[in-house]
Order: C-alpha cells, then sequence, then structure tokens
C-alpha cells in the first residue's frame, strides 16, 4: 500500500495543474473579451473574439490564439496583442494587467484618445509598446519605468502635453524612442543622455524650446535622430560630433541660430544630413568635407555665407546637394561635376559667381539641376543630359552666354526647361518637339535667333511655351497649333514676322501672345478651332483686314487685345452678346463704323479701348454717327410695304404663332411623358463622351448605372446626383441636369461654366471633372467621387458628433485645402477664376478628407438680365459691398472663406438664431472681440478648444478669418497671403513632415 502513497498525490498533483491551467486560460479569454466589449469597433474587426467558445483543458491549443491580432507561445499565453489600423476607439480597460505574459502591444492607428491606461504599466515582460498614430492627450501618465525590459516604445502623432517624460531615463534596455508628433513643451531633458542604449530618437513635431542639450552627445549608440519642428534656441551642441554611429540627423525647421559646428566633420557614418528652415550664419565648415559618407546633405533656408567648400568635391557618396536660398558666394567647386553619384543640385537663391562646372552630368546619374537666381557666367554645360536621366534643368537669370547645347534634345527624361533671363545666342536646336516628357519650356529675355523649330507642334507633352524677348527674324511654324496639349503660347517682342498661321488643330489653347512682333496679313477666321482660348494678345503688330466675328463665338474668351495694328471695317456687332468678354482693345487701327452699344458688353469697357481709330463712332466716344437722324427714316418710307402685301404678311405670322405654339406644347407634353426614357431612347441622338482627363471607361458604361434610383446621392438646382461604378471598379459620380425647359439659357450657362473652369484646372485642391456625356437632348457630368460627403454634412448633418472633422487636425487640413485651391484658382489661372459661391455645401471631402472646391456653376457668369443675387453668391456668405456695388471679384471669395473658416472653428452656420435677427456669424464672432474671454468662448469644443495649445491654434486661424472678412474689401488679405498665415499656424502634431532625404522630393520652383 505505502508505494500507491506517492502515486495517488501525483495524480491529485496533475489534477490541481490542469484545473490551475484551465483557470489561467479562463482568465486570458475574460481579458481579451472585456477588451473587446470596452472597444468601439465600428468595422467589426474583431468578429471572430467569439465569447461563446467554451474551454476545455483537453484542448491542446486555446482558441483564442487564433483569434485575430492574437499570438500564444506554446503554453497557451498570450504574448503578442496586434490591434493596430482596425479604426478602434474607446478605452482600454485596466484588465490588460492580466495579460501577464504580454510582450509585444500594438495599438497604433487607432482612435484611442483620453488618458493612456497606466495599466499598461502593469505588464512586466513588455518588451515593445507601439501606439502612434492615436489621439491620446493629457500629460504623459506615470509608471512607465516599470516596463524595465521595454526595448521599443513608439507614440508618435498624438496629443500628449506637457514636458517629455524623464522617467523614460530608467528603461536601462530601451533602443527605440519616439515621441514625436505631439504638443510636447519645455526643453528636452538633460538626463535623456543617460538612455544609453538608444539608437533611435524622434522628438521632431512638438512645441519643444530651450536649447537641444550636449548631453545627447553621450548616447554613442545613436544612428537615428530627428529632433526637428519645434523652436529651439542657440545652436547644434558641438558635443553631437561624439556620436560615432550616427547615420541620420534632421534637426530641421527649428529656429536654430549661430553657425554650423565644424566639430561634426567627426561624423564619418553620417549619411543624411538635414538642417534646413532654420537661421544659421556664418560659413559652411570646410571640415564638413570629412564626411566621407555624406549622401545627402541639406542647408537651404538659412543665412549662410561665404564660398561652398572646395572639399565637397571628395564626398563621393553625395546623390543630393542642396543650399539653396542662402547668401552663399564665390564660385561653384569644379570638382562638385565630377561626384559620381551625384543626383540633384539644388543652388538657388544664392550670389554665386563663375561658371558652372562644366563636367556636370558626366557621371551618367544627374536627375535635378537648379542653379538659378544667382550670377553664374559661360555656356551651359554640354552633357548634363549624358545619362538621359535629367529631368528638371532650371537655370534662369543668370549670365550664360553661347548656345543651347544640342544634346539636351537628345533628353527623354526631361520634363521641365527654363532657361530664361540669361545672354544665350544662336537658334532653339531642333528636336524638343520629340522629348516624350517634356511640357514645359521658357526660354524668354536670351538673344536666341533663327527659325523657330517646326517639331514643336508635334510635341505630345508640351503645355507651355516662352520665347517672348528673343530676336528670331522668322516666321511662327505653320503647325504651330497643332500641338496637342500646348495650353499657353508666349511669343511676344520676338521679332516674329509672316502672318499667323491657320489656326486648325487649336484644341487645347487658352492663352496667345503674339504682341510686339512684326506679323502682317490677316487674323485667320478660323480662329474658332480653338474651343478653349481665353486670352488673345495681337496688338502691336502689322495686321490688316477685318476684325473675324468667329472670335466672338469663342465660348470662353474673355480678354482680346488687338490695338496698333492695321485693321480696317467695322466692329462686328456680334462682339457685344459675347457674355464672357471683359477686355476689348481695339485701339490705334483703321476702323469704320459705329461701336456697339446696345448690350452690357461695350458699354462697360473704358473709351480709351476705342481711340486712335478716326472713323468709329458712337455713344461710348461720344461721337454722334453720320447715318443716325432723318435721312435714314427717308430711306425706310421709301421701302415700306403695300398695305396688302403687309395684311398679308400679319396673317401669315398669326398662322405661324398658332403653329408654334400647338408645337410647344405638344413638346412639352411629350417631352414629360417620355422623360424617363431619355437615357435609353435612341431617337434622342448618340451618346457622346468628352474626357478631361485619360478614362477607363466608355458612355454606355455610364447609362447601364443610371436605370437604379438607389444610387442617387443627392439633388440640386441643375440636377441629379448618381454614384456609379464602372466595370473596372472605379467610382465615380454623375451630375445628371435637368430636362426642364425653364431657364434653359442660364443653366446652360452654368453648365458651360463649370465644364469651361473645371476642365482646364489642374490642383489637388479643385474637384476634378473628368468629362462629360451628352447628346442633343441630356448632358451629364462625370467627377470623381467623394466618399465624405461635403464639409456642410461633417459639420451639421445630423451625425456631426460622430465624424472625423470634430478632430482639430482634419478641420486644419480641411481649412488649409480650401485655401491652397482657392489661391490657385485667383493667382495661377490665367486669367483669374473668381467662383462666386463658397461655402461648406460646395467643398467635397474625398476619402482621406482632403477638401475640394467644388460646384463652378456660377463662376464667371455675370448677366445682365438675371438676378445678381442668384448667381453672385448665397445668403451668408456674400460679401458686404455686393449690395452697393453688385460686382463680385477675388475680395468677394476671400470674404466668403473667412465665413466658411468661422463654421469650421465655432462649429455653427452662417445663420443662426442665436445670433440676433439680421446677424450672421461674421456679426456674432466680431461682437465678441474685446470681451472678456469672448473669442475663446466662440470656439467649438468638439474641435479640442478646451485644450490650451490647441485653442492657441484656433485663436490663429480665427484671426485670419477676421481679416478675410473685413468690411472695407481693401483690407482683406489675398489668397497666397491666407495660404501663408495658415501654414505658419499649423498645428505641430500629425502634421506630415518635409522629408528631404528621398531624392524623388520634387522641390517647389521659384
Amino acid at each position: 500500500l505505502f508505494p500507491l502513497i506517492p502515486f495517488s498525490i501525483f495524480l491529485l498533483l496533475i489534477r490541481a495543474s490542469l484545473v490551475l491551467a484551465a483557470a489561467t486560460e479562463a482568465a486570458a479569454a475574460s481579458t481579451l473579451l472585456s477588451i473587446k466589449s470596452s472597444l468601439k469597433d465600428p468595422l467589426n474587426t474583431l468578429h471572430d473574439w467569439d465569447s461563446t467558445t467554451e474551454f476545455s483543458s483537453s484542448n491542446s491549443r486555446p482558441v483564442w490564439c487564433s483569434w485575430s491580432g492574437i499570438q500564444c507561445n506554446l503554453t497557451g499565453q498570450v504574448t503578442t496583442l496586434d490591434l493596430s489600423g482596425r479604426n478602434l476607439s474607446g478605452r482600454i480597460p485596466t484588465d490588460i494587467r492580466h495579460l501577464s505574459h504580454l510582450r509585444h502591444l500594438n495599438l497604433s492607428m487607432n482612435s484611442f484618445d483620453g488618458l493612456l491606461e497606466a495599466a499598461i504599466f502593469e505588464l512586466p515582460n513588455l518588451k515593445t509598446l507601439d501606439i502612434n498614430h492615436n489621439f491620446f492627450n493629457s500629460s504623459f501618465p506615470p509608471g512607465i519605468s516599470r516596463l524595465e525590459s521595454l526595448t521599443f516604445f513608439n507614440a508618435y502623432s498624438n496629443s500628449f502635453t506637457g514636458p517629455l517624460p524623464e522617467e523614460l531615463i530608467y528603461l536601462r534596455n530601451l533602443e527605440y524612442l519616439n515621441l514625436g508628433g505631439s504638443y510636447f513643451d519645455g526643453p528636452i531633458p538633460t538626463t535623456y543622455g543617460k538612455i544609453f542604449k538608444l539608437k533611435a530618437l524622434y522628438l521632431h513635431g512638438n512645441l519643444l524650446t530651450g536649447p537641444i542639450p550636449a548631453e545627447l552627445g553621450f548616447l554613442n549608440q545613436l544612428e537615428h535622430v530627428e529632433l526637428g519642428y519645434n523652436e529651439y534656441s542657440g545652436g547644434i551642441p558641438s558635443q553631437l560630433s561624439g556620436l560615432s554611429n550616427l547615420v541620420y540627423l534632421d534637426i530641421s525647421s527649428s529656429n536654430l541660430s549661430e553657425n554650423l559646428p565644424a566639430e561634426l566633420g567627426r561624423l564619418t557614418k553620417l549619411e543624411t544630413l538635414l538642417l534646413f528652415k532654420n537661421q544659421f550664419s556664418g560659413s559652411i565648415p570646410a571640415s564638413w568635407a570629412h564626411m566621407g559618407s555624406l549622401q545627402i546633405l541639406d542647408l537651404s533656408d538659412n543665412n549662410l555665407s561665404g564660398e561652398i567648400p572646395r572639399g565637397f568635391s571628395s564626398l563621393k557618396e553625395l546623390k543630393t546637394l542642396s543650399l539653396m536660398n542662402n547668401k552663399l558666394t564665390g564660385e561653384i567647386p569644379q570638382g562638385i561635376g565630377e561626384l559620381p553619384n551625384l543626383e540633384s543640385l539644388y543652388l538657388w537663391n544664392n550670389s554665386l559667381s563663375g561658371t558652372l562646372p562644366q563636367t556636370l552630368g558626366s557621371n551618367c546619374k544627374l536627375q535635378r539641376l537648379d542653379v538659378s537666381s544667382n550670377s553664374l557666367s559661360g555656356p551651359i554645360p554640354p552633357n548634363l543630359c549624358l545619362s538621359n536621366k535629367l529631368m528638371k534643368l532650371i537655370l534662369f537669370s543668370n549670365n550664360f552666354v553661347g548656345e543651347i547645347p544640342s544634346s539636351l534634345t537628345n533628353c527623354k527624361a526631361l520634363s521641365r526647361l527654363r532657361i530664361q533671363n540669361n545672354n544665350l545666342n544662336g537658334s532653339i536646336p531642333l528636336g524638343f518637339g520629340s522629348l516624350p516628357n517634356l511640357t514645359f519650356i521658357e526660354l524668354s529675355k536670351n538673344s536666341l535667333s533663327g527659325p523657330i523649330p517646326e517639331d514643336l507642334g508635334i510635341a505630345m507633352k508640351l503645355e507651355f511655351l516662352n520665347i517672348s524677348e528673343n530676336s528670331f527674324n522668322s516666321e511662327l511654324p505653320g503647325n504651330i497649333w497643332k500641338a496637342p496639349r500646348l495650353q499657353i503660347l508666349l511669343a511676344s517682342s520676338s521679332n516674329i514676322d509672316g502672318k499667323i498661321p491657320d489656326f486648325v488643330g487649336c484644341r487645347s489653347f487658352y492663352r496667345i501672345e503674339l504682341d510686339g512682333n512684326n506679323l502682317t496679313g490677316r487674323i485667320p477666321p478660323d480662329i474658332t478651332h480653338c474651343q478653349k482660348l481665353v486670352s488673345l494678345n495681337l496688338r502691336r503688330n502689322s495686321l490688316t483686314g477685318t476684325i473675324p466675328w468667329e472670335i466672338s463665338t469663342l465660348p470662353s474668351i474673355t480678354d482680346v487685345d488687338l490695338s496698333h495694328n492695321f485693321l480696317t471695317g467695322a466692329i462686328p456687332s456680334k462682339f457685344n452678346n459675347c457674355s464672357t468678354l471683359e477686355n476689348f482693345n481695339v485701339s490705334y487701327n483703321q476702323l469704320t463704323g459705329p461701336v456697339p452699344s446696345s448690350g452690357l458688353v461695350f458699354s462697360s469697357l473704358h473709351p480709351s479701348s476705342f481711340i486712335g481709330n478716326d472713323g468709329l463712332c458712337g455713344k461710348i466716344l461720344k461721337k454722334p454717327c453720320l447715318t443716325e437722324g432723318p435721312a435714314t427714316e427717308a430711306v425706310q418710307i421709301r421701302h415700306q410695304p403695300k398695305k396688302t402685301a403687309s395684311a398679308f404678311i400679319w396673317i401669315m405670322v398669326a398662322a405661324l404663332g398658332v403653329g408654334l405654339l400647338i408645337l410647344v406644347v405638344g413638346s412639352r407634353y411629350f417631352q414629360a411623358k417620355y422623360s424617363r426614357k431619355l437615357l435609353h431612347d435612341k431617337n434622342v441622338g448618340s451618346w457622346k463622351l468628352t474626357a478631361f482627363h485619360r478614362l477607363n471607361f466608355t458612355a454606355n458604361d455610364v447609362l447601364e448605372c443610371l436605370h437604379m434610383t438607389d444610387k442617387i446621392i443627392g439633388m440640386g438646382s441643375m440636377g441629379t446626383v448618381y454614384k456609379a461604378e464602372m466595370p473596372g471598379g472605379e467610382i465615380i459620380a454623375v451630375k445628371k441636369l435637368w430636362g426642364k425647359q425653364q431657364d434653359t439659357t442660364r443653366k446652360r450657362r452654368g453648365v458651360l461654366a463649370e465644364v469651361d473652369v473645371l476642365g482646364n484646372v489642374r490642383h489637388r485642391n479643385i474637384m476634378r471633372l473628368l468629362g462629360c456625356v451628352s447628346n442633343n437632348k441630356c448632358t451629364m457630368l462625370l467627377y470623381e467621387y467623394m466618399p465624405n460627403g461635403s464639409l456642410d454634412d461633417l459639420l451639421h448633418g445630423k451625425n456631426k458628433d460622430e465624424n472625423l472633422v470634430a478632430d482639430w487636425m482634419t478641420r486644419y487640413k480641411i481649412a488649409l485645402g480650401v485655401a491652397q485651391g482657392v489661391c490657385y484658382l485667383h493667382h495661377d489661372c490665367n486669367p483669374v477664376v473668381v467662383h462666386r459661391d463658397l461655402k461648406p455645401s460646395n467643398i467635397l471631402l474625398d476619402g482621406e478628407m482632403e477638401a475640394r472646391v467644388a460646384d463652378f456653376g456660377v463662376a464667371k457668369l455675370i448677366q445682365a438680365d438675371e438676378s445678381m443675387s442668384v448667381i453672385a453668391g448665397s445668403y451668408g456668405y456674400i460679401a458686404p459691398e455686393y449690395a452697393y456695388t453688385l460686382q463680385v471679384d477675388e475680395k468677394s471669395d476671400i470674404y466668403s472663406y473667412g465665413v466658411v473658416l468661422m463654421e469650421i472653428l465655432t462649429g455653427k452656420r452662417s445663420i443662426d438664431t442665436e445670433f440676433g435677427d439680421g446677424n450672421c456669424i461674421v456679426d456674432w464672432v466680431k461682437s465678441k472681440v474685446g470681451m472678456k474671454n469672448g473669442l475663446v468662448d466662440v470656439l467649438d469644443k468638439n474641435a479640442g478648444a478646451s485644450c490650451a495649445s490647441v485653442r492657441e491654434e484656433m485663436l490663429l486661424l480665427l484671426r485670419v478669418a477676421l481679416l478675410c472678412t473685413s468690411r472695407n474689401p481693401a483690407d482683406r488679405p489675398s489668397m497666397r497671403d491666407v495660404v501663408s498665415m495658415l501654414q505658419e499656424a499649423k498645428p505641430k502634431q500629425k502634421q506630415k513632415l518635409v522629408r528631404r532625404d528621398e531624392v524623388v522630393v520634387d522641390f517647389p520652383e521659384p
């Protein structure tokens, strides 16, 4: 019996262990399900975390180990919890502390907010903790020092406030630390110099102040450091030269000053050094030429002076050198042209002199070269495109001489060529028209001569050509108008002679300037081919013949200047019916006859537009025409028909009127009866698809999607908007215009305005018009689909509290996007486009919450016979001067933008009973100025206004809104100034930091 006693005890122990294991497993399951129940999971990503699962000790592996985001060890204990990228929100429960074997916790890319749960710091085995891209706010909670095994901590892009946590210095195993993209303020703790195992340190994009601690130089294991986008004082401590393993250093846009420390030249492993947008002064240390591993050096946008160190010629690994926008002098070291790996050289806006290294490009890797706005001289290097990789060549505003290298015509990668304002001579080499990627050529203000190459007329992608202020003494190429994508031709004052070629093939041009030349002959009447033409300038030539009336038929023509020529005949009366025309100058010609005065166009022009024509007369010139008076009446009497003939004619007219009445009534009945069959009726003519972008579908594909009413996503005064999925999976929005006949003229003008504007603009913040489908009865406009609706929906919709718009970062992003879109319309379009109806319902949001300015139906439409209040804007957004001037311009748009910005900041509509009878949001906000906490009280708490740092950022934008809504239009800033002010006030969390360490970055050109 004795031997059996130990065996029975053994059985008891086994049973006890099984019971304990089952209890442990049940506790793990309970903890996980508690976490699930505490979270909001709108996408149901945790659907497989099934609470009905039965737990049994007989199972070889617990079922939760197969749940999404869960990993277990061999004994079934949870070691990894990965909830990243699931759009989760809510609070992590304190029960998470029971996952005591957890080694990896990832909560990144979600919408967690509030306090970071301190129970996380009770996980003794945790090695990696990732909470990046969330909304955790308040100060950083205490307790992280208990995570003694932690090696990786990423908290990038949250909303933490207060000082950086000093407790981190007790994490002796920490190798990766990222606290960037929040609102941490105050100095970097000097004690961070004691985290000796640290290899990567990210503190960028906060509100940090004070000097950069010299103690960071003790972290000799550091390989990657990003401290930029803060507001430090002082310079870079020379002790950072002790970071012997450093590979990457970025302290850009951080208010640093003083001289660059020469000691950094000891960083022989450094590959990337980014110090742009600071206030460094003095010269570039010559010792930096010892950084033999350097690949990217960006010192742009500082106050550096002196010369470029000649030792830079020995940096054999260098790929990108950016020293633009400084005060550098002297010559460019010739050896830089021989650097074997150089891809990008940016030296724009300095005071450099001497010659450009003639060996540039010989390394066969050069892709971008910008040395514009210097004092460089000598010839352009001949082998810049030896590699056939050169994409951008920007040399303008220097003193280059000699000819344009013919080797550039073989540069198939070249997209932009800007060499204007130099002293170049010779002819334009033949071959640029054959380059497959060339879109932009600017050769103006040189001494070029000889023939203008014919192959420019076959350039496949060329959009912009400026050859003004040269000395060609030759004719325009006969095929110049056939260039398929050419939109702007500027050839003023270039000694061009001969006749203007026929306009056959002119399909993309919207601006033509040929003024100040020696052109002869007539203006070709086939200018009707230029259907997109907006501006035509032919002044100061020797043109003869009459003014072609066909110009007046161009649907977008706005500005016509034919002055200082030898044109004869009368001004065609059809110009007076050209609704888009704003400027029409025919002064100093040999025109005769009356100036039309019955319509709006000519009556609004200044008399100087017609002076210098002795034969012109009319009311606008205060010169009566001789044909007016009794003589005219006598002629009319002499040709008066007999009464019998007159009676017969009246009978015929009456009969015809009755017939027309019957026809109109019948047609309306027919239309009402068969309007539902309009889309598929073969009798209304074939459908035509006009594409403004490359499309992967046909008109029939669009029609197939419009017979289901459940795809309607909106209705308005112009028509119905459908959501349509094309066969290739692309989702678009289709605006099918109403088929009613009333107001047809006005609505058609609105459609044409929208097509003209959206069909030609290209900007990320302007709604893309993909194309137009039409037949002789129906018109449909095709747009990119905006899944997040309009700004009005997000600010004022029923579910506004659940929308991302409550986040301040998203609101700022929308406000900046709208400003950039309107700035493009005002400053980068020629002619200027005034939107005239800017409001939240006309601002649409894509899947990334990027704003798109939409609905251009009233742009450029001011008609004398229409109600100005209808076409000039919407109540609550109209500038006050409209009441007495009946004029809308860019300043009117800026006022409307200010109202929209106030709505974004306050969360209120532009018109609300809260503001008082007859008052709008502008009156309400301005009434708060001067009151204690008045402006603070108007800010929307749902946007985070209760947070001090957010509140300060919102107040900066509110001041911009007040400027935009100044009662005097002259006091309002331009949209370009508005964009600058918004960019200066940008939140320092979650911003998309400018990264110039990637060679593919496309720098903005001056």
